[in-house]
């Protein structure tokens, strides 16, 4: 089989199949800030999921620990956040005087949704000329550029919000909205996050 066609099918089950992609949709950094960076960071993850919770909460610590950055995770203080927002107000506070975390950060996951992304069918191009090919080779060229045609793929996105306090002031000092699509389970949504997330803040100094 011509090579340019086996590319081309390669191709096209990747697309069908999909894979794990996360990305930074947008940030906002706290113009007013400007330093130190903060030096232990307690990781909140709002989840209705204790296993996920847990899981985001040790990952992120791990990471900032590779990074030399202390931190520690929110479900060892706190074993549920719970539902009613003042009592959870007052176990974030007494998580972060116990800690002493001069920085607080809270992803929480804002939506998961299906959606059908259309790929058009490719331009048609004649094959060049030149005396490189076979006819069968030429033909089985030809075909795979003419018989490109449009298809749907159906994609799963996953959106999660991140947000860094300052423990003293309480102020916002960075905030960011990634997505991830057609990831294979929690474990590559946290993962990739937490990568995303780490160089972000890394880059804004706030660690």
């Amino acid at each position: 089989m011509n090579r340019l066609i086996v590319a081309l099918f390669i191709v096209s089950i990747f697309l069908l199949n999909g894979c794990a992609s996360t990305k930074l949709r947008s940030s906002w950094n706290n113009p007013d800030f400007n330093g130190p960076s903060l030096q232990k960071i307690l990781i909140i993850a709002v989840s209705n999921s204790d296993l996920q919770r847990r899981l985001y909460e040790e990952s992120f610590v791990e990471k900032l620990q590779v990074e030399g950055v202390d931190a520690v995770a929110s479900h060892t203080m706190i074993s549920a956040l719970g539902s009613d927002e003042e009592q959870g107000k007052a176990l974030i506070k007494a998580a972060v005087v116990k800690s002493g975390a001069d920085g607080a950060l809270i992803t929480t996951l804002s939506g998961i949704h299906k959606d059908k992304q259309y790929i058009p069918a490719s331009d048609v191009y004649a094959p060049g000329h030149g005396g490189s090919y076979t006819m069968y080779g030429y033909y089985g060229y030809s075909h795979g550029i003419i018989f490109r045609h449009g298809s749907t793929v159906d994609s799963t996105l996953v959106n999660l919000n991140t947000a860094i306090f300052s423990t003293k002031t309480e102020e916002m000092l960075w905030s960011g909205d990634t997505q991830s699509v057609n990831p294979d389970g929690a474990i590559s949504v946290v993962n990739e996050t937490i990568d995303i997330i780490n160089g972000a803040i890394k880059k804004a100094g706030i660690i």
